[in-house]
This record gives structure tokens, C-alpha cells and sequence, in this order.
């Protein structure tokens, strides 16, 4: 059995390690897995329970967006150790292909890559807002240690400019477990809403969030939204599911709250905190939110479609692109104020999403997990 081993530069589970606990999952009894992560967490005790053996790597987090001079000289340190602490790896484990769906890592798999003489897959899910990063991608995206470079999304993969990363460059829209999603069921979370808001009479229409509670994830967007629906009279109600992991997040959760007390929106927005069966929540909702135009392939929204909701979110980033390919969803303006957006879920509101619902699910379908497995499986014997 051929063995590979995996980089994740997050201890916790959002969308992409999500992907990549699903690709071990499928195809674990075709390779033998292991995993390099931060430290112990949320992904740590997911791996324990698919069998998937681990080593801890230390802390690997650098602040998101735009870097400055002293995150660059962090990274070049994190990734002096954390190279060799893989080649250590790479000699004990001697794996067959090396993946990395981590940000962090892609440069990382590649050094390795060369200097081990293994090949090495890429998988981006994620825009890097930061030039300097885009650059060093696309140069080492031409050795010839990374044969194939999977990306989420076109949108995604336009980062990869240089003509030898082209050449490897394929898209590969995220896997979605269609059944179980299509499996939702609302009344597991009535009781749980109704405490919340009260019953359906008291409310015009309840939106949803599912994401980490995170700047990226714009969270004060939906809160706009809300402050918007309020003042022309909707009586509109609102979850958040997902909670704050590091002490970044915590400090913009204290914000997030005080922007809603403020807002007088207490009884408006309900913070449901981390949740395993988020497709109950989506589907006692009528619109799934997913405010950000930055996404490389909301994992959230697939997940939505297949629950059977009518999702809500800018006409940009990965998601966009998806409603365009699938040929559904409800799209903002990306540059729209919270009152047109608003505007647009009200005009939502009045129209029957059943058409929009039944192409979503129908598109869902083609990407559940067993057309994903067959497609990763071919992907990887190529190597």
C-alpha cells in the first residue's frame, strides 16, 4: 500500500481540513496516511477517530491578510524548523507522494519534494491577499518535484500565473456528502429556535451563518445586514453558528457582541456556538448566508445547496462562481451597502426559491462523495 503524507498547518477543523480528513477518509484503504499538524485540537481527535496516525509540529499560525517585515522573518523561521522537522518525518514514515492542502506548507512540500525526490501534490483552497506569498508560490510552482496542483475553484486558481504552474493547474470543485446533508431535519433544532426567537409567527424570515467566528468570515456584515432588514421593517432573525478558536477570533467575538448590544439586536441574533449537525440549523433557516466575495470555495454553501436552501451571498470569490456554474443561488452586488443587500433578500423573500433549490441540489449530486473519490483516486495513481 503506498503511503502519503499530509500537511496541515491548522489545528482546527473549518472548511479545508474538513476536505482533507474527507480525502483520507475515502481513500484510506487504497494509501496508508499520515499527518503533520500544529499541535492538538479539533483535527487532532478527528484523525484519532478515522485511525490516521500524527506528528505534532508545533504552532504554525501567522496573522491573515496583508504581512509586514516581522511576519516575513517569522515565516522564514517557522519554515527553516519546520522543513527539517519533515524531512525527519519524511525519512521515518518514507512516504510515496507528498499532499499539502495547508497554506502554510505549500512551500514547504515543495523544498521537501525536491530534496527527497518525492513527488508532490498541491491543494489550494484559499486567495492569498498578500503579493509576496502569491510570488513564492508561483515560483517554486515550477519545480519539478509538484506534478499536480489542484485548485477549488478557477477563481482560486488564477493565483497561479506562471506558464510551468499552469500547466499543472486543475480544477476540482469540493466533494459534499450528499446524503447525509439531504438527510436534514429541522425539528432536531425547533425547540432550540423557538427558545431563541419564539415560534415562526413571530418572525418574516430566519437567516443563517455557519462559519468560525473569524474577520474573514464577516460576521459584521451579516450583523449590518440585520441592522438594515430591522429599519425597514422586516422582522428578521438571525443565527451564527460556529464559535472563536484562537485569541484573535475571542477579541473580535467580544467586538461582535458589542456591535449587536448595541445595535439592539439581542433578540435578533442568536450565537449557537460550534455545532456537529450544522445541517439542522441550516435547514430550520430559510437563507443560508455566506457574506464573504473572498471565498475560494465555501464548503458552507455546498453543504446549504444540499440541505435544499437558498443560499445568499456576493457575486464574487468561489461561491459566485459555483451559483454560475450551477446556475442558482441569490448574488449581491460585491460593493453593496447593507441596505441594498437587504433590499435583495426582501425581493428574495417575495419569489419561490423551489427552481433555484432543485438546480442547486441536482449540482450538489454530481459532486457527492463518490464521483470525488474516483476523481482523487485517479489523481493520486498518476503520481
Amino acid at each position: 500500500m503506498k503511503k502519503i503524507l499530509v500537511w496541515e498547518t491548522s489545528s482546527s477543523v473549518a472548511g479545508g481540513q474538513k476536505v482533507t480528513l474527507t480525502v483520507m477518509e475515502l481513500l484510506k484503504n487504497e494509501y496508508s496516511f499520515c499527518c503533520l499538524i500544529p499541535q492538538e485540537g479539533a483535527l487532532s481527535e478527528a484523525l484519532k477517530k478515522l485511525d490516521i496516525p500524527y506528528i505534532l509540529m508545533g504552532d504554525q499560525t501567522l496573522p491573515s491578510g496583508v504581512k509586514g517585515k516581522q511576519v516575513y522573518f517569522r515565516y522564514a523561521w517557522m519554515s527553516l524548523k519546520s522543513i527539517v522537522k519533515s524531512l525527519s518525518a519524511i525519512r521515518k514514515f518514507r512516504p510515496d507522494i507528498l499532499y499539502a492542502p495547508g497554506p502554510a506548507s505549500l512551500p514547504w512540500s515543495a523544498i521537501c519534494g525536491t530534496l527527497s525526490h518525492r513527488p508532490v501534490v498541491w491543494h489550494l483552497h484559499h486567495i492569498f491577499l498578500d503579493g509576496a506569498t502569491v510570488k513564492l508560490l508561483n515560483l517554486l510552482s515550477r519545480c519539478k518535484a509538484v506534478r499536480q496542483i489542484v485548485s477549488v475553484s478557477e477563481f482560486v486558481g488564477k493565483q497561479v500565473t506562471h506558464p510551468k504552474g499552469r500547466e499543472k493547474l486543475r480544477v476540482l470543485y469540493n466533494p459534499v456528502d450528499f446524503e447525509h446533508y439531504a438527510q436534514a431535519d429541522a425539528l432536531q433544532v425547533k425547540d432550540e429556535v423557538e427558545q431563541a426567537f419564539g415560534t415562526k409567527e413571530n418572525r418574516d424570515v430566519l437567516l443563517t451563518q455557519v462559519a468560525l467566528i473569524r474577520k474573514g468570515k464577516y460576521q459584521e456584515t451579516t450583523v449590518s445586514i440585520m441592522e438594515a432588514l430591522k429599519r425597514k421593517g422586516i422582522r428578521a432573525k438571525c443565527m451564527l453558528v460556529g464559535d472563536a478558536i484562537t485569541e484573535e477570533d475571542r477579541v473580535f467575538k467580544e467586538e461582535l457582541l458589542n456591535r449587536i448590544r448595541e445595535s439592539g439586536l439581542q433578540q435578533d441574533i442568536y450565537l449557537a456556538g460550534h455545532r456537529n449537525n450544522v445541517q439542522d440549523y441550516m435547514a430550520a433557516s430559510d437563507f443560508v448566508l455566506v457574506p464573504s466575495a473572498v471565498e475560494g470555495m465555501s464548503l458552507v454553501a455546498l453543504e446549504a445547496m444540499a440541505v435544499g436552501k437558498d443560499v445568499i451571498t456576493a457575486d464574487g470569490g468561489g461561491v459566485a462562481e459555483l451559483f454560475r456554474v450551477a446556475n442558482c443561488g441569490t448574488m449581491y452586488p460585491q460593493d453593496a451597502s447593507a441596505d441594498e443587500i437587504a433590499d435583495i433578500i426582501i425581493e428574495a423573500m417575495k419569489t419561490d426559491p423551489t427552481p433555484r433549490v432543485e438546480r442547486a441540489m441536482a449540482y450538489c449530486y454530481s459532486l457527492r462523495h463518490k464521483a470525488y473519490r474516483e476523481k482523487m483516486l485517479k489523481l493520486f495513481c498518476e503520481q
